[in-house]
């Protein structure tokens, strides 16, 4: 899983740079300088449209995900107002949510506090046929119980009755839940500050 870290702010910003290319474009005409970004904006989304797929959220998160890098780039490169340090965190923590999310990071993560064995057993019936048994060998679910103290308690307000690896299961779905629905409150709070 990708894990993305703050991108570092440069000393000066757009409005000062000098240089021989930043002095040519700046003296461009807008129309040329807005036919040179199109022509670089489909080139540097054609590897992600080519993966896209119409199948799933996985996909719409992917999309997003590349227009806040994109976007969160521009912005820091640029370093034209006063709070592009905290729009750099904000994005950073969305991509990293964004990575979460779509790879289902917490509603797996309980699986990485057992150890199992997965054998295939013929079905009496039909030879052509097998089921999965699945065998617990060891497990630390209490481990992972202490790090989500206060999940484990809401989820077993509203099931008081799990035994330890049906409440992991719980746990783990929410605090997917909880990823899902802090990714869009973050979008829904801070997007509108994200621009240039």
């Amino acid at each position: 899983m990708k894990n993305y870290k703050k991108l570092t702010i440069p000393e000066d910003s757009a409005w000062n740079r000098k240089g021989v290319f930043a002095w040519i474009w700046r003296k461009t005409h807008w129309r040329i300088r807005y036919f040179i970004g199109g022509i670089k904006n489909i080139f540097r989304w054609i590897p992600t449209l080519y993966q896209d797929k119409d199948w799933d959220d996985w996909y719409i998160f992917t999309i997003l995900q590349k227009k806040i890098e994109f976007q969160r780039k521009e912005i820091i490169y640029a370093n034209r107002h006063i709070d592009v340090d905290r729009d750099n965190r904000d994005m950073t923590i969305v991509l990293n949510l964004i990575e979460r999310v779509k790879d289902e990071f917490y509603n797996t993560e309980y699986l990485d506090y057992e150890d199992s064995n997965f054998r295939f057993e013929p079905i009496e019936d039909n030879e052509n046929l097998h089921s999965l048994e699945v065998g617990v060998l060891s497990e630390r679910y209490d481990e992972f119980l202490k790090k989500y103290q206060s999940s484990a308690r809401k989820v077993l307000k509203e099931r008081p009755n799990l035994d330890k690896k049906d409440l992991c299961f719980y746990v783990s779905k929410h605090n997917q839940e909880k990823a899902h629905n802090l990714l869009f409150k973050i979008l829904k709070e801070r997007m509108k500050w994200w621009w240039d």
